[in-house]
C-alpha cells in the first residue's frame, strides 16, 4: 500500500489537524519508495524501536512520541541524529501522533483505560495546550475517577477539584506528588510507557482491520 494513502488515513482517523500540539504530528521522516507492506507501532520513535521495525520487515513506524517537537529539529545531532540516521539507513518512515492519540474517544489511551476500569458517565477533562485529553467517570463501585495517560501528574489537583476519589495517570514528578498529597488526592501512577501502549495497540489493530495492512507492535 502506498505510504501517502496510509498517512492520509492516519491523519483522518486521528484528526491530527484539530489539535494544537507540542508534537509535530504526522509524517516526520519519509523513505525511499512509496510501497509499504507492513507497519510497525511503538510508543517512542527511538533508535531501538526503529531498528525493531526494520527487523520485522516494516517500512513504516507509527509512534506516540516522535523526534520533532515545537519549532522542529534545528540541528540534527545527538538523540535526533541517532534516530533519524537509523531510519534512513533502514529505509523506515516515521509517523508520530501525540495528543490526538491521548484524546481519541474510540481508541485513545484514556478511553481504553476508562473502559478497562469500567467507568461510565464519561466527561472530558484536563486541558493541555487547549486540548481536552483526559476523562472523568464513575466506577462500578461508585467512586469518581479521573484518567490522564503519560505524564499527567500535573492534573492531580484539578482532579480533586472535580470531585475525583482517585486519579489514574502514568507518572508524576516529586512536586506533583506532593501537590496531590497536600489536597488529599489519591493518585495511581501506572507508568508513562505502560499507559501509552493502550492506544498504540488499538491503532495497530484498527489499521490492520480497515486497511488490510500487516501490523506489529514492537
Amino acid at each position: 500500500m502506498e505510504l501517502e494513502k496510509i498517512v492520509g488515513w492516519l491523519d483522518h482517523v486521528l484528526k491530527v489537524r484539530d489539535f494544537d500540539d507540542v508534537s509535530n504530528n504526522g509524517l516526520q521522516i519519509a523513505r525511499e519508495g512509496c510501497e509499504i507492506g507492513k507497519a510497525a507501532f511503538a510508543v517512542d520513535g527511538s533508535r531501538k524501536s526503529i531498528e525493531a521495525a526494520a527487523k520485522c520487515g516494516a517500512g513504516l513506524l507509527v509512534v506516540h512520541h516522535g523526534i520533532s517537537w515545537g519549532g522542529g529539529i534545528k540541528t540534527l545531532t545527538g538523540s535526533e541524529y541517532a534516530a533519524a540516521s537509523a531510519a534512513i539507513r533502514a529505509n523506515v518512515a516515521l509517523y508520530a501522533v501525540h495528543l490526538p492519540l491521548d484524546a481519541n474517544p474510540e481508541f485513545g489511551h484514556n478511553a481504553l483505560i476508562a473502559r478497562e476500569l469500567g467507568l461510565h458517565g464519561l466527561q472530558k477533562a484536563f486541558s493541555y495546550h487547549g486540548n481536552m485529553i483526559g476523562l472523568v467517570g464513575v466506577a462500578p463501585d461508585g467512586r469518581k475517577i479521573g484518567v490522564c495517560s503519560g505524564g499527567g501528574g500535573e492534573f492531580a489537583v484539578e482532579a480533586k477539584a472535580l470531585g475525583c476519589d482517585l486519579f489514574v495517570t502514568g507518572e508524576a514528578n516529586w512536586g506533583e506528588r506532593i501537590a496531590a498529597e497536600n489536597v488529599g488526592m489519591a493518585m495511581e501512577c501506572r507508568g508513562h510507557y505502560e499507559t501509552e501502549l493502550y492506544g498504540i495497540r488499538a491503532l495497530a489493530a484498527k489499521m490492520a482491520a480497515e486497511l488490510g495492512l500487516a501490523t506489529e507492535v514492537v
